[in-house]
């Protein structure tokens, strides 16, 4: 197993280098040195996600709690006054100065660091805090300087500066001889480092299709500064209504239902009677929409259905969450990103069929859309929308495939329409 010093040394000698093509190179040669085993956890170490987004789990540790650990294994003890140094600094001192050591502190390997990791996001109940402490802290005896920083920067969720998605998925590529575009493909398609840098060293990373209840990367929508000028360049088009609610993906696989946010988060939890109604709907399939809650025939604020998908449990009153389905990216074992909207938005159709109600009155509809080929037409459709409290309107190409993770080119989100 790879001691995780050498990662530490390759993520601290990348986050130095300025050019971005040497700063893959060096976390393409440590991937390169790695058993087949052990590329999952390692890449998911430098990607400083240790779980995909998705999974119900969480570190529990914060700062505060950090500096608490980092303060009882100090020689120091707290760190006052003005120039106090952040954590990273402050893991690092530590480690020079600390107090309690074993005799001979071993040799981490990436495997020990990883499983303990993720051990911490295991404690729950009565007592989870103190257990969580207790691993933390047996990491931080056991680590170098440079170890502790970035064992504090895993907890805290801090990746090293310029190490983001396509770097990664550029060291990936010159790892395993993959070109980059397609590592980012198959990213998008299953977000999930660990599993894609797999793939790509078994060969298998051409085969990766979307695969749920895995989430997909949801595809932003352009801006348009100038929406004449785009709804007159698009010609014949589809216009589908904004409605002002989080984007969601909805996902119904093996008679289970799954609801991701645009961060993909699972937060089918909090909206389980929405999930109900999803699970009238026919087949397996991935929906993507806007989630609404609606009280009296009119939408809520944003910031109340944000605090509604963080809640865990149902909450009590009478806002009722709805889903506004507006595309459809797989059905039945079928990918359908590659098709036109306007063929994805005939399978939707036809999906929700008797299964879908109307808007603003049923949990679960198909958003409101009219197909529109000048720019009069549109301005009276946007002004539509914003009469009846909405967003706005998008504008969606009717050739338009769904790019997952890659802002649309021609499909424009408008919120805001010049007078004329």
């Amino acid at each position: 197993m790879p001691p995780y010093i050498e990662i530490t040394k390759a993520l601290d000698a990348a986050s130095r280098e300025e050019r971005r093509d040497e700063k893959a190179k060096l976390l393409a040669h440590l991937l390169k040195s790695i058993p087949p085993e052990m590329i999952r956890p390692v890449v998911r170490l430098i990607s400083g996600r240790l779980w995909p987004p998705w999974e119900l789990r969480e570190m529990g540790i914060g700062p505060e709690t950090l500096g608490e650990v980092l303060e009882e294994l100090s020689s120091q003890g707290a760190f006052e006054g003005e120039g106090r140094p952040d954590l990273e600094d402050r893991a690092e001192m530590m480690v020079l100065n600390r107090s309690q050591q074993t005799l001979a502190p071993a040799t981490m390997d990436s495997s020990f660091v990883y499983d303990a990791l993720r051990q911490i996001s295991a404690q729950k109940g009565p007592g989870s805090l103190s257990r969580k402490k207790a691993i933390l802290k047996g990491l931080f005896l056991n680590a170098s300087p440079l170890e502790a920083k970035y064992i504090v920067r895993t907890v805290l969720g801090r990746t090293a500066a310029g190490l983001g998605p396509s770097l990664i998925s550029a060291a990936i590529g010159k790892a395993f001889s993959v070109d980059e575009a397609m590592v980012k493909g198959a990213y998008a398609r299953l977000p999930d480092f660990g599993v894609v840098a797999l793939d790509a060293f078994r060969g298998e990373i051409f085969e990766v299709k979307l695969a749920p209840p895995n989430p997909v990367r949801l595809m932003p929508l352009g801006r348009e500064k100038l929406p004449p000028e785009a709804i007159t360049r698009a010609g014949l088009a589809a216009y589908v209504v904004w409605y002002g609610g989080l984007r969601v993906q909805v996902h119904k696989f093996n008679d289970q239902v799954f609801i991701y946010s645009s961060r993909l988060r699972n937060v089918t939890q909090p909206l389980s009677d929405l999930a109900e109604e999803v699970m009238m709907v026919e087949g397996n399939f991935v929906m993507e929409g806007e989630l609404i809650l609606v009280r009296q025939g009119k939408i809520s604020p944003r910031m109340e259905m944000v605090a509604r998908i963080n809640l865990r449990g149902r909450p009590r009153g009478s806002a009722i969450p709805s889903f506004a389905a507006s595309d459809l990216l797989y059905l039945n074992g079928e990918e359908l990103i590659d098709k036109g909207y306007a063929e994805r938005r005939r399978a939707l159709r036809e999906a929700l069929k008797g299964a879908a109600g109307e808007p603003l009155s049923a949990k679960v509809f198909l958003a409101q859309e009219r197909v529109i080929g000048d720019l009069e037409r549109a301005r009276e459709f946007y002004q539509w929308s914003l009469d009846r409290g909405y967003r706005g309107i998008v504008l969606r190409d009717l050739e338009g495939h769904y790019t997952p993770g890659s802002k649309s080119r021609s499909d424009v989100a408008i919120s805001r329409m010049p007078e004329t």
